[in-house]
C-alpha cells in the first residue's frame, strides 16, 4: 500500500512528539542516569612521600612450558623482552612434577623433543630474562635435582657432572648461575587431600614432602651454596588450605613449614581467583593484602629468626575464565594483570608469574573445532597489560602510597629512580568514562605528561601528551602518565634488559686506588624504611648538594641494630658486622650538582630496626633528610 509523502511526514512528527513526551517522563523517574551525560568524574591521591616498598629484581614474571610448540619460534625472544618480564618459569605446571631434565622426557604431561633444557635457556638468554626452575619431585630425587644445579651453574673445563642425553647439551656444563629453583610444583594436588592432578611417587602428606625438602635442599645448596630453594604450600583460603586427611593430621602449611622452613629462601604460592563475573574478578584483588598477610603471619608463626629472609613468590596466576575462550582474549583480563600484580607486590611480594606465555599472553594459533585463535604471537590483552607496567616501574623504583574516591577506578604509583613520579589508572568499568583529577604530595609536576594508554579500541598501547593534573580515561582501559618535576626532570630511564651507559662528564678520572671526594657536606641521604615482622625494604636517595658533579661513589653507614642486608639494588651492598658499604652501578655512577640517586635494599632484624644516624659519602659526611 502505497503512502503519501505528507503522510509519512505526519507519521514521523507524531513518533517525535511521543519519543520526547516519554523522555520527558523518564527524567523524573528516579535513579534515571542518561547515557548522553558527560565522563563521570573520580579523584586520585598520590603521596610520593610514603613508599610501600622498592619493586624487586624479580617482580615481574611469566611461566614457559616443555610442550609449548612455540618456545623455539624465532619471533618469541623480542616479544618476551618487550613485555619486561625478567623472571621465566621452567618447565611447566604439573608437567615439572614428573620431568627428567637429563633426557627432557616427562612422566605427566608431554615435553616437545625440541624443548630441551639448554633450548629453553637458549630462549631466556636471548629475551634478557632469568631462569626459575621448578624441580621434579614426584618422581626425581636430590641426586637428579643437585645434578641439574651443577650442570646448569657449576661447568667449565674440568666438568665432571651429569650430561643430557638430548641432542644440543654440553658436555662440559654450564656457568648460567641460576637462582631460583622451587621444589615441586603443587604438591598438595597428589591425592593427600583426595583430589589428584599432580604426580608423586613418594608417600603421600605433608610431613614427607617438608622432610624431602629438606634433603632436596642440602644436596643442592651442596653443589651451589647461593641457590635459593622455593617450598610449596597452599594458598590462604582456597581448597585445600585448612584441610586435614589420614596422611595429613594437621593442615599442608602448618605442617611443612615447621620442618623446611630453615631450608628454604621463599615460599610458593599459586592464586587463580577466578570468579562467576568480569566485576566479580576484577573485585579480587581486594583479597590480596588479607591472603599475603595470612601467608606472612605463617612464616612468623613458625620460621622463627629465618622468617623475616623468606619471601613470598606467586609463580602461577592468572584470571581464570568466565566464558571458555575468555581467559586470555576478554578485555577484563589485562585490567586483573596490572591490578592485581601491582597490588601483590605493594603487599610485599617478590615476584608474580602468569600462566602462561602461549594462549595466555600470545595466540598459539591454535583451533577448536571450527574455533580458531588468531595468528600465532598475536599479543593477547594480558601481554600489552604487562608491557604497560614498564612504563609505571622498574626494578629499584620505589612504589609510593595511592588511593582513588571510586571503587572502579584503581590506582598504582611508583616513584622511578631517575626521578619521575609514574601512575597507573585502571578502569574496571565496562560503560562509563571519568576524568580523574590528580593530587600530589610530596610531588611537584610539570604541566604536562607522557600519556599511554591500553583499552577496547584495539591495537597495542599508544601514547600522547596531556595535563598532568588531569585525565579522562575510557570504559576498561589501562592508562599510565609518567610525570616530570616541575624543576624538569631526571635521567631517563634505562631501557627493560639493558644496562644504561653513563652519560660523559668533563670531570676527570680519577687515579685507580683513590676515592673522588666531593666537597665535605655537599651530600644529602634520606632513609625510608617499609617494614614488617622480621623483615624490612630501605630505600636511599642520595643527592650531590655541592656545586660540582661526583664521579664514583661509595656511601657507608652503620646499622644501630641487629639488621642484615639480605638483597641490594642500585649499588654493590657489602657488609661487615653493623658496617655497610654501597658503591655505584655501573648505569649511576655519576650524580651531577643538585641530582639523586636511589640506592635499596632488602634486610632483616630482629628486637627493633632503628635506622641509620650518620652517612658518609666518599669519606665526606652527609646531612640526612
Amino acid at each position: 500500500m502505497k503512502r503519501s509523502f505528507r503522510a509519512f511526514s505526519k507519521g514521523i512528527v507524531a513518533r517525535m512528539f511521543l519519543v520526547c513526551l516519554l523522555a520527558s517522563f523518564a527524567f523524573l523517574l528516579p535513579g534515571f542516569v542518561p547515557h548522553t551525560l558527560a565522563a563521570s568524574t573520580a579523584s586520585v591521591t598520590v603521596n610520593a612521600n610514603s613508599s610501600q616498598g622498592v619493586i624487586p629484581t624479580t617482580a615481574f614474571g611469566i611461566n614457559e612450558a616443555a610442550w609449548d610448540g612455540l618456545l623455539l619460534d624465532s619471533k618469541l625472544p623480542s616479544l618476551l623482552s618487550a613485555t619486561g618480564a625478567r623472571v621465566m618459569r621452567y618447565p611447566g605446571g604439573s608437567l615439572s612434577d614428573g620431568y627428567h631434565w637429563q633426557s627432557n622426557t616427562t612422566e605427566a604431561s608431554y615435553a616437545a623433543p625440541n624443548n630441551t633444557f639448554d633450548a629453553f635457556m637458549g630462549l631466556a638468554q636471548q629475551a634478557g630474562i632469568q631462569p626459575m626452575i621448578t624441580i621434579d619431585y614426584g618422581a626425581g630425587t636430590a641426586q637428579e635435582a643437585a645434578g641439574w644445579v651443577q650442570y646448569a651453574n657449576k661447568g667449565g673445563p674440568s666438568y665432571s657432572g651429569p650430561v643430557p642425553t638430548y641432542s644440543g647439551g654440553s658436555s662440559t656444563g654450564h656457568t648460567y648461575g641460576i637462582k631460583y629453583w622451587e621444589i615441586g610444583n603443587e604438591v598438595y594436588g597428589d591425592g593427600t587431600y583426595g583430589s589428584q592432578w599432580e604426580l608423586n611417587h613418594k608417600t603421600l602428606g605433608p610431613t614427607t614432602y617438608a622432610n624431602n625438602v629438606v634433603a632436596f635442599s642440602q644436596a643442592m645448596k651442596a653443589v651451589d651454596s647461593s641457590i635459593k630453594i622455593g617450598l610449596v604450600i597452599t594458598t590462604p583460603g582456597y581448597w585445600p588450605d585448612g584441610q586435614t586427611s589420614s596422611s595429613s593430621p594437621k593442615p599442608w602449611n602448618d605442617t611443612v613449614l615447621p620442618i623446611a622452613c630453615s631450608a628454604s629462601d621463599f615460599v610458593i604460592v599459586h592464586w587463580y581467583p577466578g570468579s562467576s563475573s568480569e566485576s566479580a574478578t576484577l573485585a579480587t584483588s581486594s583479597q590480596i593484602s588479607s591472603m599475603v598477610s595470612s601467608v606472612r603471619s605463617k612464616l612468623n608463626q613458625y620460621c622463627g629468626s629465618h622468617a623475616g629472609a623468606v619471601q613470598i613468590m606467586i609463580t602461577e596466576t592468572n584470571a581464570g575464565s568466565i566464558n571458555t575462550g575468555q581467559r586470555a582474549t576478554a578485555w577484563y583480563t589485562g585490567l586483573f594483570l596490572d591490578d592485581m600484580y601491582m597490588t601483590m607486590l605493594e603487599n610485599g611480594v617478590a615476584n608474580v608469574d602468569w600462566w602462561l606465555t602461549h594462549d595466555d599472553l600470545l595466540s598459539s594459533g591454535a583451533c577448536s573445532g571450527s574455533t580458531c585463535d588468531p595468528p600465532a604471537e598475536t599479543p593477547f590483552p594480558p601481554y600489552y597489560a604487562l608491557q604497560m607496567l614498564t612504563h609505571l616501574g622498574q626494578a629499584g623504583d620505589t612504589m609510593v602510597s595511592s588511593s582513588s574516591s571510586q571503587s572502579l577506578v584503581a590506582v598504582h604509583a611508583v616513584k622511578q629512580a631517575n626521578g619521575k613520579l609514574a601512575v597507573l589508572l585502571v578502569n574496571k568499568d565496562p560503560n562509563n568514562s571519568y576524568t580523574v583529577s590528580l593530587n600530589l604530595t610530596g610531588y611537584t609536576a610539570s604541566s604536562t605528561t607522557t600519556i599511554y594508554t591500553y583499552g577496547t579500541s584495539g591495537g597495542g598501547i599508544t601514547s600522547t601528551s596531556g595535563s598532568s593534573s588531569s585525565v579522562t580515561i575510557a570504559p576498561y582501559s589501562l592508562t599510565t602518565l609518567v610525570l616530570q618535576s616541575g624543576s624538569g626532570g631526571g635521567t631517563p630511564t634505562p631501557t627493560p634488559g639493558t644496562t644504561p651507559t653513563p652519560t660523559p662528564v668533563i670531570t676527570p678520572t680519577p687515579t685507580p686506588g683513590t676515592t673522588p671526594t666531593p666537597t665535605p657536606g655537599a651530600c644529602k641521604v634520606s632513609y625510608t624504611v617499609n617494614q614488617w615482622s622480621g623483615g624490612f625494604t630501605a630505600n636511599l636517595t642520595i643527592t650531590n648538594t655541592g656545586t660540582s658533579t661526583i664521579n664514583g661513589w661509595t656511601l657507608k653507614f652503620t646499622f644501630p641494630g641487629s639488621q642484615q642486608v639480605t638483597q641490594g639494588w642500585n649499588g654493590t651492598f657489602t657488609q661487615s658486622g653493623a658496617n655497610v658499604t654501597v658503591t655505584n652501578a655501573s648505569y649511576n655512577a655519576t650524580i651531577a650538582a643538585g641530582a639523586s640517586v636511589n640506592p635499596g635494599f632488602n634486610g632483616s632484624w630482629s628486637g627493633s630496626n632503628p635506622s641509620p644516624t650518620a652517612f658518609t659519602l666518599n669519606g665526606a659526611s652527609c646531612s640526612v633528610a
